[in-house]
């Protein structure tokens, strides 16, 4: 149970609300599949750097360092993809020289400057992969959720990472956002997840109605393997193909997916416009106590977690946040997470088995308490202030 009453108390786990948006890094618009080249955005126009400033603006506006799914073949400067099998439509002839300027430099030091807003993720090389001259979808899976061969995978991350380097970028991702929802999961030691954990993707955002699942995932909605967790990415609320899309979304789940032109328009200089809509549909609705807009992916994993797996009842005088169905084989959920609280009246709150790291009351009387459990705690204990004040025999709440 997310949610529970006591008198004229209600406490929430409220559903983290985290946007990733996909198929970033695209330099042209052009829908390039009915050619045998890649799907891109189908945009009218080529990307510029205006398109990154309005991500930055998106997550600065929400205060959350929102994922991007970056696609990197046309940041390649040194023709990496030439040598790497399946990557292009051209293969050895792959040449990248129509998206080499100085827009590469310029764009690459702007998402440096703004990586604590964008975190680069990993969705593909070329989106696609092509074979014997024809294109196949998609890069990492086909359309059955058969993964491409283990050694195709590696020699696809080990160019992406490539081509991040030599953009400037010393990282490599922590994200997956499989292309196209082609996916598998529940092989073990044979997965993907294995080869993704190995060079250091620790997690996976996708649909688990369309992956190959060769197990059950631990959770409808969340799960994990070989290191990685995975979570239910959902269906996203507009066509991966519609620019400046009005902002609409049923919040079903934690992730809100977006693709890079839903929310840009075809004037560069309008796509404030398009940005400060979905801001402010996002704002006004996690203003509630159900839902909490993560800062990060870590506090969206965490809080999906405690979202999932937690529980609330009353015991006694007092209401339980129970975290015992939370298995202890699930990675990464050490640290911090939220309870949200709606009452009449706010007293001082103490707590049991967790330090409270920060809490805030807005102006709808809705408080929001940020707790990190103790080492050991599965049970965290809210004394609510009518509780303290019954042992001196007065019952009233401050």
């Amino acid at each position: 149970m997310n949610h529970i009453r006591f008198r004229d108390v209600e406490v929430f786990l409220p559903m983290p609300v985290f946007p990733i948006i996909e198929d970033v890094g695209w330099w042209q618009g052009e829908d390039g599949s009915a050619m045998q080249q890649p799907y891109r955005n189908a945009f009218s126009r080529r990307h510029c750097l205006a398109d990154y400033q309005a991500l930055a603006r998106f997550a600065d506006s929400l205060g959350v360092r929102i994922g991007l799914g970056m696609v990197l073949c046309e940041w390649d400067r040194k023709k990496v993809l030439r040598d790497i099998p399946g990557a292009t439509w051209l293969g050895r002839e792959w040449n990248n020289h129509i998206n080499q300027g100085p827009w590469l430099d310029e764009t690459a030091e702007y998402l440096q400057d703004k990586r604590d807003l964008l975190e680069l993720g990993l969705h593909g090389l070329c989106h696609e992969f092509w074979y014997e001259g024809g294109m196949e979808r998609s890069e990492f899976h086909d359309r059955n959720g058969v993964m491409r061969s283990p050694q195709v995978i590696q020699d696809h991350l080990d160019a992406f990472g490539r081509i991040l380097e030599h953009n400037g970028f010393s990282e490599f991702p922590r994200l997956f956002f499989p292309p196209a929802l082609n996916h598998s999961f529940g092989n073990g030691p044979q997965s993907i997840q294995a080869i993704l954990h190995n060079k250091g993707i620790r997690h996976v955002i996708t649909r688990f109605a369309k992956a190959k699942r060769f197990a059950s995932p631990r959770h409808e909605k969340i799960s994990w393997e070989c290191g990685v967790g995975l979570l239910e990415r959902g269906q996203a609320p507009v066509p991966w193909n519609v620019p400046a899309s009005l902002p609409s979304w049923d919040f079903s789940g934690p992730i809100l997916p977006l693709h890079w032109g839903n929310l840009l328009h075809p004037d560069p200089e309008h796509n404030n416009d398009i940005i400060d809509g979905w801001t402010a549909m996002l704002l006004a609705r996690t203003v509630g106590p159900e839902l909490i807009l993560a800062e990060n992916f870590d506090a969206c994993w965490r809080q999906a977690a405690v979202f999932y797996f937690g529980q609330l009842f009353i015991e006694g005088q007092s209401i339980v946040v129970d975290l015992r169905a939370r298995p202890v084989s699930m990675p990464y959920y050490s640290g911090p997470f939220y309870l949200k609280i709606r009452a009449a009246q706010h007293g001082p709150l103490d707590i049991e088995g967790a330090q409270i790291i920060s809490d805030h009351l807005d102006g709808a009387r809705i408080r929001t308490v940020q707790l990190l459990p103790k080492e050991g705690v599965e049970r965290v204990r809210l004394l609510l202030p009518w509780e303290r004040n019954r042992e001196n025999g007065v019952e009233y709440q401050r």
